[in-house]
């Protein structure tokens, strides 16, 4: 083999030290005495040391040409392992007695190698077990485990040349040519030119350090052969896709009592409730597979001239690799891909998941307390995002359409990029020069109406809330304000006393809180047919105003969600949220437009939800989408507001406007322009309600259909004629469409209206989903 082709483990053979020798420099490095036995090592000579009475050790003598870094990036991984994972049954390294990790030994004519040793694993190796399928599915969950323990590790010699990566097919293909049986010779070398030419698919994986060598030799078991014990031999680890460690044990964990391909989906459906699999990664994992068994097959032929004593290992898998690339080849990529997914949703996997998902919310209840809310009465146990899509540890996917947070899209690589760079660069506060929080002013204020060019930048709603109400307080001097019943607006104690929403919980009210009748045009005492119904219902400021300056707190400011959420979404009146707001700018209070959840233009026809009701705010208040789900709030006001604040208030927030926030939200706020989410949630949220309305001619439980752009509300009653609310229904439709795979919430003082507010990417073939859901469920 041409130097330049050579890798590593293909050219390489175990030193060869007596047992003897292994005694004794076990004793003088490790201060372990006892009798040695040799193991088998592709690469390494490795001895078992076993005092009386104890376990003892694994005493490996490595290869001279071995790379000290490959040792330090095992030593690094083992330890890093331990402490991500203390439970995952690996290989604890034994130190020296000088403290090191390893050291160095001379062999008899001189040539240096590298000596260390790990903690012995008590078990059976799985090598010659049959493997139930608990045991297939606990092998895969072990090797997911794994995976999850090292997703964040990384170490420069994770690049390693070694002939068992998968992706040195181009180098390894001329030995296939070694293959004596003609036929053989020619299915092997067609599944390697096949697994060359995926090889750009296989580029665009998830990837991260692996084990790449999880094989049955490599694995231990329990005396009832029903779960992994232990996992050992870290000396092929490299950083590369996912799919390529799972493919070694899919491959390789066999027996005779199944086929091929449901050896692998068994292990396949154990990794998949650990760690879920991305849909990409379900058809690779089938070019992975085939590949490994022709890699297997490639290899025993170049040993078979070169290293007799090495091929000898390997016949066995050498001689199962051809009927299972045939198996898989005769089953077809679809047909067997399809089985991979069908495992991995199987009820046994739900079975494993629900447990771990309980397991889990025990814990949750100790550690977080029994106060803390989940949705739904069966909990979401969710795992992953990736776009208007959220999925469970088995793999189970739901469309989300609640969640306004990720407004870009859960998991956005744009954003979380950004993080990353930045993160990776600087993070610190706001009281250092740095561009992108400049930047990001610049193009946020760009976004509003002249006068609102100041920006205050906390990290929050509530934060952002609590400090536009003290700016309200400081500038006009009093401590009044106007609310709407129902609202809420934050968790500080500041602004929970200027939410209703919050009060039943709160003793005593607070008196210095006007709550102004909500404008329900559909349930209220003015309905959408009264022309007057904006003037009514505006009325009510009167009342409110004048209780304020009677108890000597006049008005500082009215504060409110352009979008009515917690009042159930309503469609207020035209002209409503202008003559409130004349109303309390006459009386010397300030307007605080709360766009936390209709802002960043979901509400479709304008930008800012404030902008639809013809209103210009003294202050805006920004959070929850702001940075796509990175702690990030602001306050936009005019520069005026901000200096008669600033003048008299040290007003800093450590966090608020930190440049990884700034890069964040800069990414957020590119992603909307640049790829017109307001107007996709203007067209897309039209088609949502005006399918929604039309199930309402089928469905008496709807009575009304509210809301604009991507923030929709539909009313449940149970006597449409009574326009009845009924919360109940509306909980078991939000229920019932939680198993149909979508994702809804309710909303609203009577928590009837069920509310929809999906990520923004959210499109029209999405809308088609929801409707069908939401169509079974009523």
């Amino acid at each position: 083999m041409p130097e330049d082709l050579r890798l590593v483990a293909l050219e390489t053979s175990p030193p060869a030290f007596t047992e003897g020798t292994a005694e004794m420099m076990a004793w003088d490095i490790f201060g372990v005495a006892g009798t040695a036995q040799l193991l088998y090592g592709e690469r390494d000579q490795n001895f078992r040391i076993r005092p009386e009475g104890s376990d003892g050790i694994i005493f490996k003598i490595l290869g001279p040409a071995e790379d000290p870094a490959a040792v330090d990036f095992q030593t690094a991984a083992l330890e890093h392992i331990a402490a991500m994972d203390p439970t995952l049954p690996v290989p604890r390294v034994r130190r020296t007695l000088a403290g090191e990790a390893y050291t160095r030994v001379n062999d008899n004519a001189g040539v240096p190698h590298i000596v260390r040793a790990l903690d012995f694993q008590p078990g059976r190796i799985m090598e010659g077990v049959e493997p139930s399928r608990a045991l297939l599915r606990n092998a895969g969950a072990t090797l997911a485990r794994l995976d999850r323990a090292l997703a964040n590790f990384f170490h420069p010699a994770a690049g390693q040349r070694i002939v068992w990566d998968a992706r040195r097919a181009v180098e390894l293909r001329p030995s296939a040519d070694l293959i004596s049986d003609s036929a053989h010779r020619a299915l092997i070398g067609g599944v390697l030119d096949r697994f060359i030419a995926f090889m750009p698919e296989l580029a665009r994986l998830r990837a991260q350090v692996i084990h790449n060598d999880c094989h049955p030799g490599n694995m231990l078991v329990d005396p009832e052969q029903r779960a992994i014990t232990g996992l050992l031999d870290f000396g092929d680890m490299i950083h590369g896709p996912l799919v390529l460690n799972i493919a070694v044990t899919a491959a390789e964990t066999t027996g005779k009592n199944l086929s091929p391909i449901d050896y692998a989906a068994e292990v396949i459906a154990g990794y998949n409730a650990v760690l879920p699999l991305e849909d990409a990664e379900f058809p690779a994992l089938f070019e992975a597979i085939i590949a490994r068994h022709a890699m297997s097959a490639t290899i025993h032929a170049w040993r078979r001239q070169h290293d007799p004593e090495g091929a000898a290992k390997l016949g066995s898998l050498s001689a199962a690799s051809a009927p299972a690339i045939e198996a898989f080849l005769n089953a077809g990529r679809d047909a067997v891909v399809a089985k991979f997914r069908a495992a991995a949703a199987s009820p046994e996997t739900d079975r494993a998941t629900g447990t771990l998902s309980a397991q889990l919310q025990t814990r949750r209840r100790h550690f977080l307390g029994r106060g803390l809310e989940l949705s739904y009465r069966e909990p979401l146990h969710l795992v992953r995002g990736e776009g208007v899509y959220l999925y469970e540890p088995n793999g189970g996917r739901y469309l989300d359409a609640y969640n306004n947070v990720p407004s870009v899209g859960h998991g956005n690589p744009r954003v979380a990029a950004a993080i990353g760079r930045q993160m990776a660069t600087l993070c610190t506060n706001t009281r250092y020069l740095h561009q992108a929080v400049v930047d990001y002013a610049e193009r946020l204020t760009a976004t509003m109406p002249a006068g609102l060019e100041t920006c205050l930048f906390v990290n929050s709603g509530s934060e952002a809330n609590d400090a536009a109400w003290r700016i309200a307080k400081i500038v006009t001097g009093k401590r009044g304000a106007l609310v709407m019943a129902n609202a809420y607006h934050g968790v500080t104690d500041a602004v929970a006393a200027l939410s209703p929403y919050c009060w039943p919980y709160a003793r005593p009210l607070q008196p210095h809180v006007q709550a102004l009748e909500a404008p329900d045009t559909y349930r209220g005492r003015f309905r959408a047919d009264d022309p007057e119904a904006a003037a009514h219902y505006a009325a009510d400021a009167h009342r409110a105003i004048s209780a304020l300056q009677a108890s000597g707190h006049g008005v500082a400011a009215l504060i409110i969600d352009s979008a009515f959420v917690s009042n159930g979404i309503l469609d207020v009146p035209p002209g409503y949220f202008a003559a409130i707001a004349a109303k309390v700018r006459a009386a010397g209070g300030l307007v605080i437009g709360d766009e936390v959840q209709s802002g960043f233009g979901r509400l479709g026809d304008m930008f800012w939800g404030f902008a639809r009701h013809g209103v210009v705010p003294d202050l805006v208040t920004l959070g929850k989408p702001m940075a796509n789900g990175h702690p990030a709030g602001a306050v936009v006001t005019r520069r005026d507001l901000l200096e008669a604040f600033t003048d008299q208030i040290d007003f800093f927030s450590t966090f608020g406007g930190n440049p990884v926030s700034a890069a964040a939200a800069l990414a957020t706020l590119d992603i909307l322009q640049s790829e017109n989410l307001q107007e996709n949630a203007r067209a897309t949220g039209s088609l949502l309600r005006e399918g929604i309305s039309t199930l309402a001619t089928r469905h008496p439980a709807i009575g009304d259909v509210r809301g604009s752009g991507l923030m929709v509300g539909v009313d449940i009653v149970s006597d449409r004629s009574r326009r009845t609310p009924d919360a109940d229904a509306a909980k078991q439709i939000a229920n019932a469409m939680r198993h149909l795979g979508v994702l809804i919430g309710t909303e609203g003082p009577d928590g009837n209206v069920l509310k929809i507010r999906p990520p923004l990417p959210f499109g029209p073939e999405h809308a088609t989903i929801l409707l069908d859901a939401l169509d079974r469920s009523l």
